[in-house]
């Protein structure tokens, strides 16, 4: 029997041919933010914004009907002179789908929330803005999850500050205006839920710079505690996106620029979404930055295929990458060999 160490050195050096990663999109654009799922035909469905040499974004689909290992060629959905970034992509229980995404123009006060439907997930139709009960525009950067008994819940921010979340129950076409405050100081925030004991967990960044990840908790969803837990700091950490693992833990995935080097990307896995273990190494690349990572769950508890942005550290021309098999907690404490440690991307 192999001694820890070795065992682990035994898993480093498997890893790379396990895990590699491949580029989904490619050529000109920056290609960034993955909204990933799978579809009840098994299929998945990769939406991303694709911004121009002005940063100005359009969003756009590619579908693999081989489990990820090939994708059709991107094509447009959500396109107009305006700018339409941050897509969030969910499947609804009638099987059709919807796209939510921030809109607006170069004034921060024209940005709101839009939502588009699709009854295939290849044609979407704007639906229009959604009233969340503010006066004046300024929301940006959804994040949509849906409960099994179809409940939407949204978090966003408002660039005039802070983190907000809101429900719908009727598919994202109505949503409540009650303005309910995440954290007053929060940017970027993302929500997960665990139905087994109604639990939110959110995490947000605080900035400007370098960025601090915080996270909260609590089983009422209009009840934020005032106190946060540090998530990850001192390596202008940001980025963050928490999952629910079938094995009911918590897994928040981030980016940090450790020791000055360029943005890798990790992942912290917490039972209660208030102590985490470890920050884990899912991306390390020396010459690429790699940002927005987005995780797919699937049946496994112990690994995700894990979306993400990179570029050359040179160039910053984004493509959207995948790992197939990225691992969620070390393998040497799960049962069976199932996964090995994280490698170089």
């Amino acid at each position: 029997m192999r001694s820890i160490p070795a065992l682990f050195s035994f898993l480093l050096l498997i890893a790379p041919a396990l895990h590699a990663a491949q580029a989904v999109t490619s050529g000109a654009g920056h290609d960034y933010q993955p909204a990933i799922l799978r579809a009840a035909d098994g299929s998945l469905l990769l939406a991303f914004e694709r911004l121009n040499a002005s940063f100005s974004g359009d969003l756009w689909l590619s579908r693999s009907t081989d489990d990820g290992a090939s994708w059709s060629a991107p094509a447009p959905v959500i396109g107009s002179s305006a700018n339409e970034r941050h897509p969030a992509l969910l499947q609804l229980g009638d099987g059709s789908f919807v796209l939510f995404y921030l809109k607006g123009t170069g004034a921060t006060s024209s940005y709101r929330l839009y939502r588009a439907t699709s009854a295939d997930g290849q044609s979407f139709a704007e639906q229009g803005a959604l009233n969340l009960g503010w006066a004046s525009g300024g929301e940006v950067n959804p994040h949509v999850i849906r409960h099994p008994d179809g409940t939407l819940t949204l978090s966003y921010q408002r660039l005039s500050g802070g983190s907000y979340v809101a429900q719908s129950g009727d598919n994202g076409l109505s949503w409540d205006q009650q303005k309910t405050v995440i954290a007053a100081d929060g940017l970027l925030p993302r929500i997960a839920f665990r139905p087994s004991d109604g639990r939110y967990l959110a995490t947000y960044q605080v900035g400007p710079s370098p960025l601090t990840l915080y996270s909260k908790t609590t089983t009422d969803l209009r009840n934020w505690p005032a106190a946060p837990d540090l998530l990850a700091d001192g390596a202008d950490s940001h980025d963050s996106l928490p999952v629910l693992m079938p094995d009911g833990a918590f897994v928040v995935f981030y980016i940090a620029a450790v020791d000055g080097g360029p943005f890798d990307v990790f992942s912290r896995r917490s039972g209660d979404g208030t102590t985490y273990e470890a920050p884990w190494p899912q991306v390390q690349s020396p010459d690429a930055l790699d940002v927005e990572p987005h995780p797919l769950v699937g049946d496994s508890a112990g690994t995700v295929q894990l979306y993400w942005g990179r570029s050359p550290a040179a160039s910053q021309d984004y493509d959207i990458w995948r790992k197939a098999a990225a691992p969620v907690r070390d393998a040497i404490f799960r049962d069976g060999l199932d996964a090995a440690a994280p490698g170089n991307g």
